[in-house]
């Protein structure tokens, strides 16, 4: 009883619009603050809209999944990620929205006669059967993008040229934040995300965040096709304040936990001289070094992802590591052999380990090279990403597995033993 009475009242604060002279629409932005799953984390928004003449009040929205297709998930991991505009009653998206835990706002939208004629022609055009699906962009073309976009042209190109003039920061800061629910998902995030999406952004681009453009739309005003000048979202309504922990204000640190782990998998490394089992440590921290370049790789030469491409992590992570597979499987056989009590054969495959370690750092050393033209580049400020925290990680793995590393071992070990020695 106290949901449905909680909808009624929500209902009759979206439709509580002054009307222009004879006008009978009303619209509104309704603002659904961050939840989960992760495609929630960054919020959701619409445009409710009411018809006095006919009673209708619909709610339009975009970034909808199409399952449609009969390739999606295929699609989606190449990037071609196929989404839908939605109408619905706006009281059937208010239920669903009070019942998540997510902040509710409502902005109430000040447009003259026909503006709003537009507004709602336009809308009504995004969800027919053949013009509802589009190409997704988790920056560039998602649910408030459109919004954005329709509003811009509702208001005759005014939007975007005042909310030019606000700088920012850039995306990848937003997308950290967004993700500060799940720290796992803001480092894979942080890694998978290329030098793109690090230069400066304004208020226009800004508005991919559904809560950021209720609030430009705040200090927007514009002048009518009738003369009269309005500010765009007259007020703020918020309905629901949610029992979360807030979006906070910049990303936290992540380079400390990114420099353990280096340490630790050198450490692990440094210790993995013998022969019999050294490759049960080894093959993991090669795996974990060569498939996350991989993955960048895949999405920089085969994908549609463009918000990963141009990304400098490839270079400590170059996929050319996972080719220290190989000696370490002919490893593998010859251990099989020792098992097999073929005496003989062990002072070979000592030696054969040996041999194997000297190829395989030198497949390390160009991780190394990356790594420091990588770190060379950003210094010099001549590529533009933000990518030290994970020179924290690659930095002592990569020096400790590569060919001067293992010469410095060998180095230290050969010191240690002169000195037991003497």
């Amino acid at each position: 009883m106290r949901l449905s009475l909680n909808i009624l009242y929500v209902v009759m604060l979206v439709s509580a619009l002054p009307l222009h002279g004879r006008e009978h629409i009303r619209a509104s932005l309704i603002v659904v603050g961050p939840g989960n799953p992760v495609y929630y984390y960054w919020g959701h928004n619409g445009i409710a809209v009411e018809n006095l003449e006919t009673g209708e009040n619909l709610f339009y929205d975009f970034g909808n999944f199409s399952f449609y297709s009969e390739d999606f998930y295929s699609d989606f991991v190449m990037g071609r990620m196929r989404y839908l505009g939605f109408v619905s009653p706006t009281e059937d998206f208010l239920r669903h929205s009070l019942n998540d835990n997510r902040d509710l706002t409502v902005y109430p939208l000040d447009m003259g006669s026909e503006e709003l004629q537009e507004l709602d022609r336009t809308l009504r055009w995004w969800v027919k059967p053949e013009n509802r699906e589009y190409l997704y962009d988790y920056f560039l073309n998602n649910c408030s993008t459109i919004l954005r976009d329709i509003l811009n042209d509702v208001t005759d190109n005014q939007l975007k040229r005042a909310a030019e003039n606000i700088p920012d920061l850039n995306f990848r800061h937003y997308a950290r934040t967004g993700a500060h629910q799940s720290r796992t998902m803001e480092i894979v995030l942080h890694f998978l995300l290329g030098s793109r999406i690090d230069k400066p952004i304004n208020g226009w681009e800004l508005m991919f965040l559904p809560e950021e453009m209720g609030r430009i739309l705040l200090d927007f005003t514009y002048t009518g096709r009738d003369g009269v000048q309005r500010t765009l979202a007259r007020e703020k309504n918020v309905l629901k304040i949610a029992d979360r922990t807030p979006v906070p204000a910049k990303p936290r640190p992540v380079w400390h936990i990114m420099l353990i782990a280096g340490l630790a998998t050198a450490a692990l490394w440094a210790f993995s001289s013998d022969w019999r089992k050294g490759g049960l440590i080894q093959v993991p921290l090669i795996l974990i070094t060569g498939l996350p370049g991989l993955a960048i790789a895949f999405f920089t030469l085969f994908t549609d992802h463009i918000s990963g491409y141009a990304n400098i992590n490839l270079w400590p992570a170059f996929p050319t590591v996972l080719t220290a597979l190989i000696p370490l499987g002919i490893q593998r056989w010859w251990k099989r052999g020792e098992i097999m009590g073929m005496a003989p054969i062990l002072p070979l495959a000592m030696e054969r380990w040996r041999r194997n370690q000297e190829i395989t750092a030198w497949i390390w050393t160009v991780n190394l090279i990356g790594l420091g033209a990588a770190m060379i580049l950003s210094l010099t400020e001549t590529y533009g990403q933000d990518a030290a925290a994970f020179w924290g990680f690659y930095a002592p793995l990569a020096l400790t597995a590569s060919r001067p590393g293992l010469a410095l071992r060998r180095y230290v070990a050969g010191e240690t033993a002169f000195r037991k020695e003497s």
